[in-house]
């Protein structure tokens, strides 16, 4: 395999392997024996649970393989604010998810955290959760917004459907479920196909990181990062 091909193949390598690790509440449903998909998936990677050291390197492993994508994806956006808020959302969206995995909720499924300490790593668990995901929608709204003219059509669909879907409606239904509690079971679900449908933009951006680099293999074509492209399929 020549470099031309080998670059976007391993591009989307790493996007895969990211998006699996990020979905890694599949790997802790199987080693439970398929149990435990109606839990919150941060209480499963709380001390004293049994796969929580593996859930919480995975997800840091997940967060360095996503940011490793960013200076291709980076070179295939077109120059802008729009494409630097995109890239610097990316980071956020890592960061957040590090010191999550480091500092984990401090109890899980079924327990009781009611000490000052508890409390206050709960806080920081849970905003830097929220930072996370919110920067994670922020970059996905930001790269549709930069490809609207430039850039290929499927990239731009992926993002405003990934954006309304999955930032926005997933989201509605784990607060709603949240709070309601009922059933109880729809807790978890909702979340998971909240963490699926970021698996799939983490997904998308290792494409269109390859679809550039391949581009850009070919003789007389340029990135959008460096000169304005008519839309593509």
């Amino acid at each position: 395999m020549n470099s031309a091909r080998r670059v976007p193949a391993v591009l989307v390598m790493v996007g895969l392997s990211a998006a699996l690790l990020y979905a890694n509440f599949f790997l802790d449903w199987v080693l439970r024996d398929f149990s435990g998909m109606g839990e919150i998936v941060s209480e499963l990677e709380a001390p004293g649970e049994p796969n929580a050291s593996l859930l919480r390197v995975t997800d840091v492993v997940c967060a360095v393989l996503v940011v490793s994508l960013l200076p291709w994806v980076r070179r295939g956006l077109r120059a802008g604010p729009w494409r630097e808020l995109c890239i610097v959302a990316v980071v956020l969206f890592a960061l957040g998810a590090t010191v999550a995995a480091v500092v984990a909720t401090p109890c899980g499924p079924g327990q009781v955290c009611d000490t000052a300490r508890d409390r206050l790593q709960t806080s920081v668990h849970d905003g830097s959760s929220i930072v996370s995901d919110t920067a994670l929608y922020v970059s996905v709204a930001a790269a549709w917004i930069t490809t609207r003219s430039t850039g290929p059509r499927w990239f731009r669909r992926v993002a405003w459907w990934n954006f309304w879907l999955g930032g926005v409606a997933a989201s509605v239904l784990f607060e709603y479920f949240n709070v309601t509690q009922d059933p109880a079971w729809a807790v978890g679900a909702s979340q998971r196909v909240h963490i699926l449908f970021i698996s799939a933009w983490i997904v998308t951006l290792a494409l269109f990181a390859a679809w550039d680099e391949s581009r850009r293999a070919v003789p007389g074509t340029q990135g959008l990062g460096k000169s304005p492209a008519r839309t593509s399929d």
